[in-house]
């Protein structure tokens, strides 16, 4: 019972510290020296089960700048049969299995520099064995099993949920590239990503200022699409 109660808690809590908290500073980093980042990372992700820039790459780097099309195996991917994959089989595939096949991928064509990746797995590995060294029991039970729950439900699921549907983005920039939600709450605890068309378009963008930013694009969208009035004879 314990275990039912504390797995989703603990994998809510370390899914959104690295989906949310650490996705803004992904963008922004938070202080202005890269020495100071770079060791407050390195503290800061193993406890989200991801070593410090490998999230930041496959974030920025993959997801970013490869947005919905074929490189970019951070989203839904299409099956054998020409159909893309529902939210539950991408959940089950996404965390860590396609980071394990796709990574070493990355390393070796050069585009994710083994000399950041090597340092940055040399220093995770030894936080993230920790709990297991103490206890093998308490690392699977309070420690894996909240990361499998932070990255494939609490990330998995919104992950999939921001994209889902707007593959035709790539064939026609008329259609929606991201997933909106705008329901004040929910911006309220998440650091207004549910504006994550807006997002995309503008990633530098402080979080603060996403909703404002997404007022100006709807309102030049809507001018863009008003009928032009006729020129006068």
């Amino acid at each position: 019972v314990f275990l039912l109660g504390a797995i989703p808690l603990l994998g809510w809590i370390s899914g959104i510290d690295i989906g949310v908290n650490y996705h803004n500073h992904a963008h922004r980093p938070l202080f202005h020296k890269a020495a100071l980042n770079r060791w407050f990372e390195r503290l800061w992700t193993p406890f989200g089960a991801w070593p410090a820039k490998f999230w930041a790459y496959y974030h920025v780097q993959v997801h970013h700048k490869r947005l919905m099309s074929a490189g970019d195996w951070t989203v839904r991917q299409k099956m054998p049969n020409g159909d893309y994959e529902g939210c539950l089989r991408y959940q089950l595939r996404v965390w860590p299995w396609r980071s394990l096949r796709n990574f070493p991928r990355e390393i070796r064509r050069g585009d994710f520099p083994a000399s950041t990746a090597l340092p940055e797995l040399l220093f995770f590995l030894p936080i993230y064995a920790v709990p297991f060294l103490i206890d093998p029991v308490m690392g699977l039970c309070l420690w894996l099993a909240p990361h499998w729950f932070a990255n494939c439900v609490t990330m998995g699921r919104g992950m999939f949920i921001q994209h889902a549907g707007c593959e035709g983005w790539l064939e026609s920039d008329s259609l929606p590239h991201s997933v909106d939600f705008p329901a004040p709450f929910f911006n309220l605890t998440m650091f207004n990503i549910g504006y994550h068309t807006t997002h995309h378009d503008f990633p530098g963008r402080h979080w603060s200022e996403l909703p404002k930013a997404d007022e100006l694009r709807l309102a030049q969208k809507h001018e863009t699409r008003a009928p032009q009035a006729p020129s006068p004879p």
